[in-house]
């Protein structure tokens, strides 16, 4: 857990801000391939999107928005990882923060690699959801930073949404804890909830 957070510190400062690709702002839909992912979501913020590249050896793609709220504009950002290929949902999902409890039928966080003491810290400031979007399942979990400076302590989300054998993940940041007015969850969520797997068949 603490290293998936550790690795995100390093996408999420190329989310935010990146270099918006051109493209027709009227046009809401966006599509993307990241390996053997293909996928599209609404973006009904006007957003900007990193495509896989070179830079990033081709393995995610990248969102972020601006949003005004109370006057005040305010950032977000998460990245698309793409997975295939594995016998268990969990397989993947413990890598961004949780797994899927059968008896109980739910989403429970995980800390893997993590100490008793961080993980009493950590379960403090944890909570996982259950997250559909247009043909795919899966959960979010959002955790709020306990160390550093205070006023620099930020809300991170991890994701994952699964769909046949494919799965979509990713990490970002929604929240600067010293400000509740920059809650952006809602905003990620949107994008998020709007994601559909496409057959990469109907596009070759």
């Amino acid at each position: 857990m603490s290293s998936k957070f550790t690795i995100s510190v390093c996408v999420i400062a190329s989310l935010l801000p990146f270099t918006a690709e051109s493209r027709d702002t009227s046009v809401l839909d966006v599509g993307l391939q990241v390996q053997s992912c293909v996928f599209r979501f609404k973006d009904a913020l006007d957003g900007s999107v990193n495509r896989p590249s070179e830079e990033n050896n081709f393995e995610w793609a990248g969102y972020s928005a601006t949003v005004k709220v109370s006057g005040e504009e305010e950032s977000f950002g998460f990245n698309f990882s793409c997975h295939s290929n594995f016998s268990d949902i969990n397989e993947v999902a413990t890598d961004y923060g949780c797994y899927f409890n059968s008896e109980q039928n739910k989403w429970l966080p995980a800390f893997p690699g993590a100490s008793p003491d961080e993980v009493s810290r950590l379960r403090k400031v944890t909570k996982t959801f259950p997250l559909t979007s247009k043909n795919g399942h899966g959960f979010y979990m959002i955790q709020d930073e306990t160390v550093g400076e205070p006023d620099r302590r930020v809300r991170h989300i991890s994701y994952c949404l699964f769909h046949e054998t494919k799965a979509i993940c990713g990490l970002g940041e929604v929240k600067r804890l010293v400000d509740a007015k920059s809650d952006m969850l809602p905003y990620a969520l949107r994008i998020l909830r709007s994601v559909e797997f496409l057959d990469i068949r109907r596009n070759q």
